[in-house]
């Protein structure tokens, strides 16, 4: 069964969601879709694109990632679909939104969407090309329509500058990647560069983030700590995460006032 794994920063309280699936259904009938999450913070490609990051390795190869956190739409931004060597496809706007996905996975072609007898509607909408454009050109490439067929070929992308995790001088440093509902703060730190700390269980570490630092433990699972407690771990995708114990990390660390969470550092020192 082919899947579609469906993004965006819709939310549900919205139409748009059912919409562009129903355009989907109505040009593949059998396409399975799976929406990944369509609660990225209005306009936050950032997110959006560590989320992908952490989504693509649970999906099957060939599955087709339409992404659509799109605040450029209807300007001079491409509307692109990649195929990757893996057989999987992605979606959506380029606007820097697959730039770990591109850094981690080999490409295999990339194409401007400008065929419009592939479009939703011939004259696209200027706001809604996630109805008019990449839901039915996802539609399509769940039938096997090759990419070629969609538009001329491209292979310079807009990509995001990120604070690349380091190990130096007993320190891991990184940035923050999003906040889960829970408060979670998941950074882009590879779970692996915690081994350079030899961490036991109950293990005390220091973070400095946003300038303020605190005390932490380290502990696998929540519950092995306090509760109110900070811990740091690796988390379910493999990155290390900052957490409370039945509480809201992003308050504690960040605080609760509408902060710009996007590339936020982060510093690990282990005590």
């Amino acid at each position: 069964m082919q899947f579609i794994a469906f993004l965006t920063d819709w939310g549900m309280a919205s139409y748009y969601v059912g919409i562009a699936k129903s355009v989907m259904k109505q040009i593949n009938p059998n396409v399975e879709i799976i929406d990944i999450t369509h609660d990225i913070q209005p306009f936050n490609i950032r997110e959006a694109m560590y989320i992908l990051q952490r989504s693509f390795p649970d999906f099957p190869p060939g599955t087709i990632f339409c992404s659509v956190v799109d605040y450029g739409v209807g300007t001079e931004r491409f509307p692109i679909a990649v195929e990757l060597i893996n057989g999987s496809f992605l979606v959506g706007p380029d606007n820097g939104t697959f730039t770990l996905l591109f850094k981690q996975y080999p490409m295999k072609k990339a194409v401007i969407l400008q065929n419009p007898s592939y479009f939703f509607r011939l004259n696209p909408s200027n706001t809604f090309h996630g109805r008019d454009i990449f839901a039915p050109v996802s539609a399509r490439l769940s039938m096997g329509i090759p990419l070629e067929h969609f538009g001329p070929l491209v292979n310079d992308f807009h990509t995001l500058s990120i604070k690349e995790p380091n190990f130096h001088n007993h320190t891991i440093t990184g940035e923050v990647a999003f906040c889960d509902r829970f408060g979670n703060i998941e950074t882009n730190i590879p779970g692996v560069m915690l081994n350079n700390f030899e961490l036991q269980p109950g293990d005390s570490l220091s973070i400095v983030i946003n300038n303020s630092s605190f005390n932490a433990v380290f502990f696998e699972a929540y519950g092995m700590c306090k509760k109110g407690q900070i811990l740091v771990h690796t988390d379910s995708s493999g990155f290390v995460e900052i957490a409370v114990n039945q509480g809201n990390a992003k308050e504690v660390l960040l605080g609760n006032k509408g902060l710009d969470i996007n590339q936020i550092s982060i510093t690990l020192m282990k005590k």
